[in-house]
């Protein structure tokens, strides 16, 4: 395109209100200051707050801004999707609402991108902000040492790098000439990133620098869709790294040590992610899931340090469960036993449409009530509709688990 800029900043957002006046500020303050010609892409993903007042508002203050709005929302990435088609810069950036461009960085990325036509990718790890503490720096998302440069095609050598340094290719630049044979919709069972990635091998040169170029918020008071992902994703990144091998083992043939090897790498990766899962599971007091991950890791002898103790963990579950199970059969509100203490409730999360009581504050007009305890259920209480859970029962659903030493 004769008219195209030079950098084409991408943001995609959803009732996001309360980051767009720091978002735009950074950036377009940035990008003037930069001298490079640019364009600020924004896709409105039919946000219901002040989104699209404050987009409008920006908008007509700066003329290399360029709004447009979905008619309805079809989830994150299909909106980072569109921000990316409408993009006519030669390099592209997408850059989350919540997280702030590193200028210096970025503006040198994009430089070398521009003066190195082979580049069809940067790759970067990420900085890792607190929203609940002013926005501190907490930590780097991956590291190495060195840039790594992989030119067109080799996936060998490039899976080998991202094992070892556990690299997630989440944060990059594109050159436009090459993102339709890049991006596209996020796969079913494959993490969309390590596909990028591999396509990008496919169209050129693939640069990997330790210099973060954006700083992400990592922990943020009304929750973090990367947190989730990191909660839930550890199968999908298996298929991402898979597709990687599968690549290498077709264009790279003998670049790569046998299958079993292979595989032993990806699983021990998967492994070390499902421990950080576990433990994000630990923090977000979902027993039953952490307890599930951890049964998983034992299968190949993987004990990972949580902050909570296992076998803590498998009592918890337990009696999260045994609540769970009273809700799933009707109790509206369940009579909690005495001997499962206040500090140990404090540890459980709601469940919707439930009431913890305990057995004073039981009401004749109270609906179907389950009583839940550790023993055997007999309550005075308890009416023909009403039902009992002993706890022990259900804690042979969660073994303990077997001590190091054994």
């Amino acid at each position: 395109m004769p008219d195209a800029p030079v950098l084409s900043l991408c943001l995609a957002t959803y009732n996001r209100a309360r980051y767009l006046d720091r978002y735009l500020t950074h950036h377009l303050g940035l990008l003037d200051a930069s001298g490079l010609d640019y364009e600020l892409v924004v896709s409105d993903n039919c946000s219901t707050d002040e989104t699209p007042q404050i987009l409008a508002r920006y908008a007509a203050q700066h003329s290399r801004m360029r709004v447009s709005r979905r008619p309805r929302n079809l989830g994150p990435y299909p909106n980072i999707l569109t921000t990316l088609h409408q993009a006519r810069g030669e390099v592209v950036v997408s850059i989350a609402d919540d997280d702030m461009a590193i200028p210096d960085q970025l503006i040198a990325y994009v430089r070398r991108m521009i003066d190195d036509p082979a580049l069809v990718m940067i790759q970067s790890p990420w900085l890792l902000t607190d929203e609940t503490k002013g926005g501190a720096i907490v930590g780097k998302f991956y590291d190495f040492e060195g840039e790594m440069r992989f030119t067109s095609g080799q996936y060998g050598n490039c899976l080998a790098f991202v094992i070892q340094n556990h690299v997630f290719p989440e944060c990059w630049l594109i050159r436009r000439a090459a993102l339709q044979a890049i991006a596209g919709p996020m796969p079913r069972f494959t993490y969309g990133f390590f596909d990028m990635l591999a396509h990008a091998l496919g169209a050129g040169d693939v640069l990997f620098s330790p210099e973060p170029h954006i700083a992400a918020t990592a922990i943020s008071e009304g929750g973090h869709v990367g947190n989730h992902e990191a909660m839930e994703s550890w199968d999908i990144y298996r298929g991402g790294l898979e597709v990687m091998a599968s690549y290498a083992q077709q264009f790279n043939p003998g670049d790569l040590p046998d299958a079993s090897q292979v595989g032993n790498a990806i699983l021990l990766f998967v492994c070390e992610r499902m421990a950080v899962a576990a433990r994000l599971q630990a923090h977000s007091r979902r027993w039953a899931n952490t307890y599930e991950l951890l049964r998983r890791l034992h299968a190949y002898q993987f004990r990972p340090l949580i902050d909570v103790d296992h076998d803590d963990v498998a009592r918890l579950a337990a009696i999260e469960t045994a609540f769970l199970e009273c809700s799933q059969l009707g109790a509206t509100q369940i009579v909690v036993g005495e001997n499962i203490p206040e500090h140990i409730m404090e540890l459980m999360t709601p469940i919707d449409g439930v009431r913890f009581i305990r057995a004073d504050a039981v009401s004749p007009d109270d609906a179907r009530r389950a009583y839940c305890q550790v023993g055997e259920v007999v309550d005075a209480s308890m009416r023909p509709q009403d039902f009992g859970c002993d706890v022990v029962v259900v804690m042979g659903r969660f073994p303990i688990f077997p001590s190091v030493a054994a």
